[in-house]
């Protein structure tokens, strides 16, 4: 392993890195736009200037710089700064002065740059005099990009090409007229399209979706596990006031590195959108709302009148937790014929996406729920329903289901004599098995909506309810 010096600081590091993977990887900072982990180098930015002995006579680029045995790295000289300077001033030449109205504000790296390594009025002597590029052009569905903030450090480029593999964008023109923009009749319409809003340092690719929602530091982002695909991509999701904003991915180079379907972080709107709030009882004339009280005792007389006649269908979405506690009840204190709930297989691609459109099929499997839906059964079965956010709706010809616990106003929701508000994965703890065998734990981001308790805690007063029913 080669021995070299960052700043006068003595390092081991592994052979083959770059000076910034060395650096960063012991904590010493060194600002760069075009560079990023997860995509291929380009070391077009300049912004990573390094003084290197022996070396070279001119600073040397420190993303594509391969350390070697005695090398003395200097990342905070004077001639280092002012190379640093002479970037910032070159990049910020013809930026918009954009910021009040930037959704990247909060979040954009050029700013923070201006703030730490420049601070230096700009020589133009008029805004009038910055080259104008088009702004606000809506590329793809969910992406929008403002070309006059784009700084050309083409990570949206490098990701299309190498990562979603679309081969949708290019850059056009020359010199400070140069622009990104989309190949003849192509848009950028691919399933990670919104990658491009996090690999853009700046302000220049924006989500349409998110544009003008929230200020980014009103949001307070927790970590959670994507439930929409037997993936689990790790997210972040980003609330306030007890409502989701957005969803982003959360770095785990085992599981979804730095990326997300653009699918799953639009999801974020099943945390928000036509939830069931409060318990739901059909006396005869339609769906009233009641207390738990009233529901629980309802459903409770329900199952304890099934007799052997009880089957549960179950979402291959819930946790471990959920799980053992359905188990218990369904297998201990009700005789019940379990039955897992995985849907029709959805789209599935080389990069993230499985076919299999549940987050826990393996956990729930290995706990031994495995008996596949049957859709057979006659009207004689009383049917209980566990559903998740975004869960697999149930095929046609199934009894009309008599007890459903699910987060949101769903049509077996509307159908069951007796619905019971379930709370979120957003909303709750627990922990799910990927397709891979990884096991995950999330906590919660927000609150349960309205009256919404956790599928657990269901299962609790449900099988309390069931054992007074029958005394």
């Amino acid at each position: 392993m080669p021995k070299i010096k960052i700043n006068g600081r003595e390092l081991e590091v592994a052979e083959g890195i770059t000076i910034l993977e060395a650096a960063l990887s012991n904590g010493i900072y060194i600002p760069h736009f075009c560079y990023h982990p997860h995509l291929a180098i380009s070391g077009n930015c300049r912004m990573c200037l390094v003084d290197v002995k022996p070396g070279p006579p001119k600073l040397s680029i420190s993303c594509a710089t391969t350390v070697a045995e005695g090398m003395e790295i200097e990342t905070e000289n004077e001639k280092v700064r002012a190379a640093r300077a002479a970037v910032m001033e070159f990049i910020l030449k013809n930026h918009p002065l954009d910021c009040p109205i930037c959704d990247q504000a909060g979040e954009c790296v050029l700013h923070e740059y201006y703030m730490k390594y420049d601070l230096q009025p700009s020589r133009l002597f008029s805004p009038e005099d910055k080259v104008k590029k088009q702004k606000r052009r809506r590329l793809g569905k969910h992406v929008v990009l403002d070309s006059e903030r784009c700084i050309l450090c083409t990570r949206c480029l490098r990701f299309v090409r190498n990562v979603s593999g679309d081969e949708s964008l290019a850059m056009v023109k020359r010199s400070d007229k140069m622009e990104i923009t989309t190949f003849p009749g192509k848009t950028v319409d691919n399933p990670y399209s919104l990658c491009l809003t996090d690999v853009c340092p700046v302000g220049a690719w924006t989500s349409a979706d998110f544009r003008f929602k929230q200020r980014v530091w009103f949001l307070q982002p927790s970590a959670s596990i994507c439930p929409h695909c037997s993936r689990g991509c790790n997210i972040w999701i980003d609330r306030r006031r007890e409502e989701a904003y957005r969803i982003r991915p959360r770095v785990n180079p085992q599981v979804n590195q730095a990326w997300a379907c653009d699918e799953g972080r639009l999801n974020y709107h099943l945390i928000n959108d036509n939830r069931l709030t409060a318990p739901l009882l059909n006396k005869g004339g339609g769906q009233k709302e009641v207390s738990w009280q009233e529901a629980l005792k309802a459903a409770g007389q329900i199952m304890a009148e099934a007799g052997g006649g009880l089957s549960v269908i179950v979402s291959a979405s819930l946790s471990l937790e959920e799980g053992k506690a359905l188990l218990g009840l369904f297998q201990e204190t009700l005789p019940a014929k379990v039955m897992l709930n995985t849907g029709a297989p959805g789209w599935e691609d080389k990069i993230l996406r499985q076919s299999d459109m549940n987050a826990n099929t393996k956990g729930l499997t290995d706990l031994g729920i495995t008996e596949p839906l049957d859709t057979g059964l006659d009207d004689s079965a009383v049917v209980v329903v566990f559903e998740t956010l975004g869960s697999a709706p149930l095929p046609e010809g199934l009894p009309t289901p008599a007890i459903v616990v699910s987060p949101s106003v769903t049509p077996v929701v509307k159908a069951a004599k007796v619905a019971l508000p379930a709370a979120s994965y957003a909303e709750t703890s627990g922990t799910v098995v990927n397709f891979m065998g990884l096991s995950q734990s999330y906590s919660p981001a927000l609150k349960p909506k309205g009256q919404a308790l956790s599928h657990s805690e269901i299962m609790e007063k449900l099988a309390a309810a069931a054992q007074k029913a029958a005394e």
